[in-house]
């Protein structure tokens, strides 16, 4: 960062620190301990993610945020990206779907192909899986927010880099209620509208003095807001710990576990239409026939369909969305020795598999394929292959032209441990602590992708898979496939057991003082990679039930790993104490993280294993460089304010941070969204940069509650051969959410949720508007521990596409596009009882 623009920011954020401090100085006799009680945004929360554990928020020098398990509840998300849009500093689109597969950006730092490689997701301080872009593999697959969670903490940049592995944008945490207070609940949410039904459950307590436990849950099944043709959603997840305090509560061992079986849709977006004029696209709408605030492309007549599987046969596969199954188990283990010696352990033993089998969309015209060569004979007519139009020519002008795809995720089980010893000193006026920890993980990566060149009808109400036919009536498709494995090439049809193991030393050393904060971390990771990947190799012809298709199998090149890559990640830290309410940081980070599979069957693998340099190139099996690309730098630079105090009559919170940060990626694209000429399998190479502010505040007044957070950021993107930046796909300049509730005398709780953003572009410039999402919702107490409760998402049935698309026809009017809209109007109810 250039010394003028950050004297700049300093001064712009000093200015604000002071006006937000007067009021809060002037008010702090009045505070007391009751008014301090932990809850969102409090600031007098300790912070356990990504941190030595023994600083509120208001005294650690890093953005944090603690968004509580009632909050959430409040808003219902549909899914975990709804969930992350409460924390400042995520953008995500939150139009994936309960399954995942959501694109996660931090800060402005874009996602160059998929899932969230800069973001890392956590349940108790330990990933869920260790690389948050695993292809197949997202991480917000794995994790589900349910009932046992007691709060959610976000920690995004600074000692993210340094206290977390492959983070350094941010990290997620899920803490887990522990019982330690008597209480649970249990509650039955149902769709209104559409069906869904879900069993919410929790309890926990003391069994002695120094015993205590928790265990919950969910149960979910239905067809979902979608209003799919098939129950897509069918799901149960049980969570629960034990823990054991000792010496007088010096110490406590907690045993913890996990067990989840899941079925959850992943929504692939729709067609809409819109009016373009230049690069603006406005007036945008739902398609005839295929409305995608409320329908989907799971149909009751592609629930299932034929793969060419790995032992080279034909199997039956269903049509599923996103499948977990994990088995976890783990331990922590915290001991305060006298002379300030404290020791920590987490460990977690994770089995864990799961599926992706989805309906992609794309937008196509039917003339395109009528008279165009499939399978070696001319396209004379395309025909309904099941339903009530079975047979039937189809006639419609536009086509849903992607894949079917099935990969089976065989074993992306782990076991991960992070140890840690701290020890604190007096020196004077000031405390001085000095970490030491290593982490180590080691994370399976098996799969084997399928996806077939596939048709349907684009309609939103079970669309029908199309088979296509020559001029003489001969079939040149099967149950709408064209082709198995080969929808993008021989780059798809992969096969693959890889193992990751990272470890990871870091050091801190942290000076509190009464007036003042300096803190300084280092982490070295060093990741051993092993196993193999097989790449597709050429077509060959198969009998499908009397046709013949070409299918592809994961014959082709081979790739045997056997390499490490070492790097270093650093961030220092300094927070000015301006009062008992308000503090003022600044801080720089540079992190780094690995780049696992993607990095496979890119020509970046030399023959015995060990990554390619730029000398290997046109020998030695390699194509490109390997070594640079295999970690991807981020670095951070961070300026804020933290104050808390009074306010007309009740009690603020907020957290203002100015950033600015650059990265540069080498990263494998498997889909022709985003690879030159529509060409599957690239890779892609650029270099990121944004500025921006990150906002969280909290107002309590009586019965009143406001949470709040916004991210404005501008992001750019250089492209391979550019000579310039640009502005960044997929980032919205503002992306902000606001929950406010009011109790009405203990009787009712009235509130609304408000979440939105600004406009954003897609990867061809074109431009889409951003809109707000208004969700009301009524709570009634009529006895006590009773709650009746209304929830009501998109009450106005906004059509807001987040997830930006591409133009299917600019020559129409309207023109036609596709994307991914935010889920319509959808109402539930529910019923709650506390003990």
């Amino acid at each position: 960062m250039r010394l003028s623009a950050f004297t700049t920011c300093a001064s712009a954020l000093a200015i604000a620190g002071a006006m937000i401090a007067v009021p809060a100085i002037a008010q702090d006799a009045a505070a007391t301990p009751a008014d301090a009680a932990a809850s969102d945004g409090s600031l007098d929360q300790i912070v356990v993610t990504a941190s030595g554990r023994d600083k509120t928020q208001l005294n650690s020098s890093v953005s944090v945020s603690s968004i509580s398990a009632e909050t959430i509840q409040s808003l219902k998300p549909s899914s975990e990206a709804e969930v992350f849009r409460m924390i400042p500093g995520i953008q995500v689109a939150g139009t994936s779907g309960p399954g995942g597969n959501s694109n996660i950006a931090v800060r402005g730092l874009p996602v160059a192909t998929g899932g969230s490689p800069f973001v890392q997701i956590q349940e108790d301080g330990l990933p869920t899986v260790l690389f948050g872009d695993i292809q197949f593999g997202n991480n917000d697959y794995w994790t589900h927010f349910d009932a046992t969670v007691a709060n959610v903490e976000g920690v995004r940049g600074g000692s993210a880099s340094t206290f977390a592995s492959q983070a350094p944008g941010a990290v997620i945490n899920y803490i887990s209620q522990t019982g330690k207070t008597e209480g649970g609940f249990i509650g039955v949410s149902k769709g209104v509208n559409y069906d869904e039904t879900k069993v919410d459950f929790r309890y926990g307590g003391p069994i002695n003095d120094t015993t205590y436990f928790h265990v919950g849950g969910y149960f979910k099944n239905g067809r979902g807001p979608l209003h799919a043709g098939y129950t897509v959603s069918d799901s149960i997840q049980v969570k629960g710990n034990l823990t054991k305090e000792f010496d007088g509560g010096k110490g406590y061992f907690r045993l913890l576990f996990k067990v989840a079986d899941t079925k959850e849709p992943n929504y692939t977006g729709a067609p809409a239409y819109a009016q373009i004029n230049g690069k603006n696209v406005t007036d945008i709408r739902p398609f005839d026939g295929f409305d995608g605030r409320k329908q989907s492309n799971y149909s009751a007549f592609n629930q299932d369909f034929l793969i060419y599987n790995r032992d080279g046969n034909l199997e039956r596969v269903a049509m599923d969305g996103i499948t977990t199954k994990a088995t976890s188990f783990g331990g922590q283990f915290h001991y305060e020795f006298d002379g300030g010696i404290t020791v920590d352990n987490n460990m977690r033993y994770t089995k864990m598999k799961g599926g992706f089998a989805s309906p992609f969309l794309n937008v196509g015209s039917t003339a395109s394929v009528l008279g165009s060569t499939v399978n070696g004979a001319t396209v004379a007519d395309i025909r309904y292959a099941s339903g009530a139009k079975a047979g039937q020519s189809y006639i419609s002008p536009y086509i849903d032209n992607n894949v079917n795809v099935r990969t089976n995720i065989r074993d992306i089980g782990s076991f991960a441990n992070d140890l840690t010893l701290a020890a604190k000193h007096d020196l004077g006026t000031a405390k001085v602590t000095a970490r030491g920890g290593l982490f180590y993980m080691n994370q399976k990566i098996a799969m084997d992708w399928h996806v077939n060149k596939s048709l349907r009808a684009l309609e939103g109400d079970n669309p029908s898979q199309l088979d296509l036919f020559d001029a003489e009536g001969n079939k040149l498709t099967q149950a709408g496939i064209s082709g198995y494995n080969n929808n993008w090439g021989n780059c798809c049809a992969r096969d693959y057991s890889l193992s990751y193991a990272d470890t990871a030393p870091y050091l801190s050393l942290d000076i509190d003082h009464d007036a003042f904060d300096i803190d300084g971390s280092v982490r070295f990771d060093s990741v051993k990679a092993s196993g193999y990947a097989i790449g597709g190799g050429a077509e060959f012809p198969i009998d499908s039930n009397g046709v013949t298709i070409p299918a592809i199998t994961s014959n082709g090149t081979r790739e045997d790993l056997n390499y490490t890559r070492k790097y270093t990640s650093w961030s220092v830290g300094a927070l000015w104490k301006a009062s008992s309410t308000t503090s003022l940081f600044v801080r720089a980070s540079r992190g780094g993280r690995f780049n696992a599979d993607r990095q496979t069957l890119g020509g970046k693998i030399r023959n015995d294993g060990q990554l390619c340099t730029s000398a290997d190139i046109g020998s030695n099996g390699c194509t490109a460089d390997g070594v640079t690309p295999s970690v991807d730098i981020v670095k951070q630079y961070e300026l804020g304010v933290k104050s808390k105090g009074d306010l007309l009559g009740g009690r603020f919170t907020v957290e203002l941070t100015l950033l600015k940060g650059n990265f540069k990626q080498s990263t494998y694209e498997l889909s022709a969204t985003k690879c030159p000429g529509g060409a599957g399998g690239c890779v892609i190479d650029a270099k990121y940069k944004s500025t921006g502010a990150e906002l969280f505040a909290t107002y309590r007044n009586g019965g009143f509650s406001l949470v709040g957070n916004a991210t404005y950021s501008k992001a750019k993107k250089q492209g391979a051969g550019a000579t310039s930046f640009q502005r960044a796909d997929g980032i919205p300049d503002l992306i902000y959410s606001v929950s406010a509730n009011y109790d009405v005398n203990k009787i009712a709780t009235v509130g609304l949720a408000v979440t939105g953003q600004t406009n954003a572009i897609d990867s061809n410039g074109y431009q889409y508007p951003g809109k707000a999402i208004f969700n009301p919702s009524l709570r009634v107490y009529p006895i006590d521990n009773l709650e009746l409760g209304v929830q009501v998402y998109n009450v106005f049935n906004t059509f807001d596409l987040r997830g930006n698309g591409g133009i299917a026809n600019l020559g129409s009017n309207p023109a036609v596009i596709s994307g991914a809209p935010a889920l319509g109007r959808t109402v539930s109810a529910s019923v709650r009882y506390n003990f």
